[in-house]
């Protein structure tokens, strides 16, 4: 079973400008518990692609923030399109900040980069990501199968799977 320990370590400056190391906890309560993942197209399907001699994207890298509060494991629309994720679905999507609105569904394959861990995630919905600063949000249908901790006064959190 993979563990991935994530201890935030956050730069800033001391009053007479020097920079100095601020307590774990708060760059955890600033970002939230995040990992570094590759993004790509599902398995199965790259090689349904390349059996029709089709060129693959490569794979997009940024954060994604493990989510406890989003049901389905989300992708940034943008980065769907840039790895070239073929729609597969439609579906109705709420969050706490909208009513029910359209959203797309992409098969997906995400690595959390430097764990060698890798994900398959074949019902990824489409979402607007890239304005928090994320390209994916880990959601509970992939959480399922994990145990989280959430170590706030430490600043870290620990993923198992």
């Amino acid at each position: 079973m993979p563990i991935l320990h994530i201890q935030f370590n956050v730069p800033g400056k001391a009053p007479d400008g020097s920079p100095i190391a601020l307590p774990g906890k708060q760059g955890l309560h600033a970002r939230g518990p995040v990992v570094q993942v590759a993004v790509g197209i599902m398995s199965a399907v790259v090689q349904e692609i390349a059996q029709q001699g089709a060129s693959v994207p490569g794979p997009v890298t940024g954060f994604a923030l493990i989510d406890t509060g989003a049901s389905i494991t989300c992708i940034d629309e943008a980065a769907a399109k840039t790895i070239g994720a073929p729609v597969i679905d439609r579906i109705r999507m709420s969050s706490a900040s909208h009513a029910e609105t359209e959203a797309n569904v992409y098969p997906v394959h995400f690595e959390i980069m430097g764990s060698g861990i890798h994900i398959e995630a074949p019902r990824c919905m489409g979402a607007a990501l890239e304005c928090q600063g994320l390209v994916m949000l880990i959601g509970r249908d992939l959480l399922l199968n994990c145990s989280l901790f959430y170590n706030g006064p430490n600043g870290s959190f620990t993923l198992s799977m």
